[in-house]
């Protein structure tokens, strides 16, 4: 109940600028335009990210319409499902119990959370791989067909999400489990093949979609270059492209990133990982434990491992293989007491610092940045106190009640984000404040130059039909609104635009938070300029 509640508290706050807002965006313009074969920003043919997040939230929008809610509930109920799959892959593999700790687990880690809020790709490829890997359990198990077939659908469903690399968590789980038990009949099966078929036939839609926006339109201008195929790209530059950094889109990374973002994307639980991990890998060396599963520590582990070669890195990776460790953390949590008592004040003591920082963090933030009270967040502390007083009278393990307190401590500190932190510096995008205001006093006027500038959050919240103006012909549009950066407001000016300003907007990019901004008192000198101006 408690999950769920915070849970809500997030969906109704604005997008984060500028990936949730341009994923919104362009799901908007499919909306708009009826067309779910391509995909626009800015105005332009878009190649980067498959189809299927932007085809369920367009479909959000015809039956909700066009909101924050509309936005994230697709990707949160993906996500609900990645629990559920969870919790059953958990329960046939190990028991009732620890399947109940692996799926609290896995939505109380602090990047699940954030990312039910700014909603990405993540969600959807949490809950698709996982629901995967638990109907390949099924399939090896039962051999049914009718698993393998659920199985390579929920595979198909990530790779229209992210590309062909969301295989890799479920193939090495596959390859782990069945190499470690010398499985060698299944592993040799040919019935493999017939997977890979399904796979194929079941992403049809994606590379259909690719081949009548890209492949069959070769006069288009793709990353500054005609000929440009979209299933190339799918198959190649996105995926292995990116990993050899020889695509149009090119990263740097460091080779230890996700080894200790996961310490605090999978807070609480990102310390009793590695050890989980550690007394999971030492009890096997020797001799394999046969009724113990591997899907997990191989899809995990070496995850974490191909992802570190590659030069994208980012912190929202890891949410992928987040169900995946919370099996390990749970089955180490539930068996502490009766096998790892010599590292039990060890588990205490990272649990309770962790709490405790926690707990002095949310403090901080709260004298610092100054918020409006919202007295929802109190609601949430009577209820995290009632749990905890039924937990205390149980006859719970000493380390199962510590686990369920961590919880609902975390879960505290994640109401206040979403009810003081965010809903306070949200307020700093310009774009979305200077939407609202086109929207209430000049209806059907809001407007953009025509240059690619990445006005997302704008262009979203703007109730009304955009229109993009190509900067040389800015002076015949007399009496429409147009929304510029510095540079922008510069242009008009040498250019000798008749304009007046009719509103001046902070604005702060909040993906990239520093301590200046934070702080109230420094906070406006951490600001930069956008305006509203009217063509006279």
């Amino acid at each position: 109940m408690l999950i769920i509640i915070v849970t809500i508290l997030g969906l109704p706050l604005d997008l984060i600028n500028p990936d949730a807002a341009l994923y919104a965006t362009i799901s908007k313009t499919i909306f708009e335009n009826n067309d779910f074969i391509n995909l626009y920003s800015l105005g332009y043919d878009w190649l980067d990210k498959p189809h299927l997040p932007f085809w369920l939230t367009a479909i959000s929008y015809k039956i909700f319409g066009v909101s924050n809610f509309a936005y994230k509930i697709p990707g949160v109920l993906v996500f609900f499902l990645g629990i559920w799959m969870t919790y059953k892959f958990t329960k046939e593999n190990y028991n009732k119990k620890t399947a109940f700790i692996a799926a609290i687990i896995l939505a109380t880690a602090t990047h699940s959370v954030i990312s039910n809020f700014d909603v990405r790709a993540e969600p959807y490829l949490t809950g698709f791989i996982i629901a995967s890997l638990y109907y390949s359990d099924r399939f090896l198990k039962l051999n049914k067909l009718y698993y393998l077939i659920l199985a390579c659908l929920f595979a198909a469903f990530a790779i229209m999400t992210k590309g062909i690399f969301a295989l890799i968590p479920i193939i090495f789980a596959l390859l782990g489990e069945l190499v470690v038990k010398r499985n060698w009949k299944q592993l040799l099966n040919p019935v493999w093949f017939l997977a890979a078929f399904l796979i194929f036939i079941f992403i049809i839609p994606e590379l259909y979609s690719l081949y009548l926006q890209f492949d069959l339109h070769p006069e288009k201008i793709v990353f500054d270059k005609n000929n440009t195929s979209g299933i190339q790209f799918f198959f190649w530059d996105s995926q292995f492209g990116r990993f050899f950094n020889t695509a149009p889109i090119k990263g740097s990374g460091d080779k230890f990133f996700f080894f200790h973002t996961i310490l605090w994307a999978f807070l609480p639980w990102g310390i009793i990982f590695y050890i989980a991990s550690f007394f999971k890998i030492k009890q096997n060396l020797k001799k394999v434990i046969q009724k113990e599963e591997f899907y997990t520590i191989f899809g995990s582990l070496f995850t974490i491992l191909i992802f570190s070669l590659s030069k994208f890195q980012l912190a929202h990776y890891t949410n992928i293989i987040f169900p995946f460790m919370a099996i390990i953390v749970a089955n180490f949590i539930y068996k502490l007491e009766v096998y790892y008592k010599n590292v039990f004040k060890s588990y205490r003591a990272i649990l309770w610092f962790q709490n405790i920082v926690g707990l002095l963090l949310m403090i901080y933030l709260f004298v610092v940045i100054k918020p409006k009270v919202n007295y929802l967040f109190f609601v949430v502390i009577i209820i995290s106190l009632l749990i905890y007083v039924i937990i205390k009278k149980s006859n719970e393990q000493k380390s199962i009640k510590l686990f369920f307190f961590s919880s609902l401590i975390f879960l505290t500190i994640y109401s206040f984000l979403l009810t003081h932190f965010y809903p306070t510096i949200l307020e700093y995008q310009g774009g979305v404040t200077a939407a609202k205001f086109v929207n209430k006093n000049y209806p059907n006027q809001g407007s953009l130059i025509d240059n690619k500038e990445k006005h997302f959050g704008f262009e979203f919240y703007l109730k009304d039909s955009l229109k993009r103006v190509d900067s040389l012909q800015i002076s015949k549009e007399k009496g429409r609104i147009f929304f510029v950066d510095k540079n922008e407001y510069q242009l008009l000016l040498r250019q000798n635009v008749n304009f007046k300003v009719i509103k001046e907007v902070d604005n702060f990019r909040v993906s990239k938070i520093n301590s200046k901004f934070l702080n109230s008192n420094t906070r406006p000198a951490s600001l930069s300029k956008k305006y509203l101006v009217e063509i006279q």
